[in-house]
């Protein structure tokens, strides 16, 4: 078992809490660790302690020595006899962490699963420097290439089994950040996941999971929030539409493949309800109801998403007004930047600072609904394919960039996949655990917040986020691919 004070994944037990701890994790090994060097204080919420007054740039290389946190119960590393508070500085044979050492560490990782099947860490403890032979299991030279076709297949399918060992009985997951608006978000996640590894309502290891998830979501995304939602003339806390436009794009998937009247009907409805909730300017803020707490009222990352949303639903047959994505587009050329990068909002001081996240789920929604061709769809295209490897330098969830760039890289095309998947090859080897799950990690921007919301979501969005752009890719699977979304042939099995 696990020594005691390290509870998998985040050091805490029960459900996420103030004090959970935000760690790279350090692939398969099955062990978790944050800067040796840094200053101790206080985590709460997915915080951490600051990199000692400095900031990574945008290639993120990590601390130059790992200091143990948190063990996976029987996993690799705990067998191996690593114990908390051990220092890793290195790895027999590999490169040297001095300039960081998350590249030499998925470097090692994948060369070590790939012939012998282990790895030797080199580690200091009570001041001595020792080795630990740490026995990954028997070679496989395709999970050793993990963005490959084949490398991409192994971890999706134990992503898959994962996610579905963590559903709970009525379709939805464990509740996190934003409660069960987030589980709503959770379940559309995985139930996309699940599809593009090939199941749907009909056929598949996961028909039934997919199934309880779209009940639990067509049930629950539309309930009012069950936490205070703000007064007359003070602040909204309506976040709804996180739920509704994650639902669009998930029933939008299901219903290409299912043709359900039940699917349709809902989606439908669905697109009224995030219609009717555009803003007067053609943005979308957290949900209806005015500014939030902190003053404002749009964010363009939900406004990309309920693009979309909406587009998912164009192509999966339902009828919409097109004036009101015109009006969307509209907003966000007159807030973007002038290379085709949707800004954070429209307020000034936000205006004109693209990113890959929101431009890729912006993009996404205008070439389902037919204006990818206009110029401000075109432009964001080429920012697509331009920046599809930048993901690091995004902002707020960097999951939620991984999955939105990912998938927008996949509908560009050979080029800009091939360029996400060089930048987020390290990466994904580094968030794989030996459950077959996908952790998240710190990043530069949350190191300099102080804050990490992939934390506070919790493993499940991790790993659901992950698996949807493992297998987005209709060449990842026979039936499976996420071809509704990304613009391409009606999936399979419909009638």
């Amino acid at each position: 078992m696990a020594q005691s004070g390290s509870p998998w994944p985040f050091g805490v037990t029960g459900r996420i809490s103030l004090s959970a701890k935000d760690a790279w994790n350090l692939g398969i090994l099955g062990a978790k660790a944050r800067d040796a060097d840094a200053k101790p204080g206080v985590q709460t919420a997915g915080r951490r302690v600051v990199f000692r007054g400095r900031q990574e740039n945008g290639g993120d290389a990590g601390p130059t020595r790992l200091r143990v946190d948190i063990l996976f119960p029987g996993g690799p590393a705990e067998k191996a006899g690593l114990e908390l508070g051990d220092v890793i500085v290195g790895v027999r044979g590999g490169p040297a962490f001095a300039k960081g050492s998350l590249a030499p560490l998925a470097k090692a990782l994948t060369k070590a699963e790939s012939s012998k099947g282990r790895i030797t860490l080199i580690v200091e403890r009570n001041g001595k420097r020792l080795e630990l032979v740490v026995k990954l299991g028997k070679k496989n030279r395709d999970i050793a290439k993990p963005t490959s076709i084949k490398g991409r297949r192994i971890v999706l399918d134990r992503a898959l089994r994962w996610l579905a060992e963590q559903q709970v009985q009525d379709g939805g997951f464990p509740e996190t950040l934003s409660a069960r608006n987030g589980a709503i978000v959770q379940a559309c996640l995985a139930g996309l996941a699940w599809m593009s590894g090939g199941s749907s309502l009909r056929t598949g290891r996961y028909r039934d999971n997919i199934d309880r998830a779209a009940k639990f979501v067509m049930r629950y995304v539309s309930e009012p929030e069950r936490f205070p939602g703000g007064s007359a003339g003070g602040p909204s806390w309506d976040q709804t539409n996180w739920g509704h436009v994650h639902a669009a794009i998930f029933l939008a998937e299901l219903e290409a493949r299912s043709n359900s009247g039940i699917v349709r009907r809902e989606l439908t409805r669905i697109c009224d309800i995030i219609a009717k909730r555009m803003e007067k300017s053609g943005g979308y803020a957290h949900g209806p109801g005015g500014p939030n707490a902190l003053g404002y009222l749009e964010l363009n990352i939900m406004t990309g998403l309920a693009l979309s949303g909406l587009g998912c639903a164009r192509k999966a047959g339902i009828k919409l007004d097109l004036n009101v994505a015109k009006k969307v587009m509209a907003y966000l050329e007159t807030s973007g930047s002038a290379d085709g990068g949707v800004a954070y909002s429209g307020k000034p001081g936000q205006k004109g600072q693209g990113n890959i996240g929101r431009t890729a789920a912006a993009w996404l929604g205008a070439r389902n609904l037919g204006l990818g061709r206009t110029k401000w769809g075109q432009k964001m295209g080429s920012y697509v394919a331009s920046h599809s490897d930048d993901v690091l330098n995004g902002h707020a969830s960097l999951m939620q960039h991984i999955l939105l760039a990912g998938v927008a890289a996949q509908a560009a095309g050979t080029t800009a996949t091939s360029k996400f998947w060089e930048k987020m090859r390290r990466d994904l080897v580094l968030a794989r655990a030996p459950d077959g799950s996908l952790q998240p990690r710190p990043w530069h921007e949350s190191l300099a917040m102080g804050s990490n919301s992939d934390v506070s979501f919790g493993q499940v969005w991790t790993t659901a986020a992950w698996a949807i752009v493992l297998g987005c890719d209709p060449k990842t699977t026979s039936k499976g691919g996420l071809p509704v979304w990304l613009g391409r042939t009606k999936p399979r099995g419909r009638r």
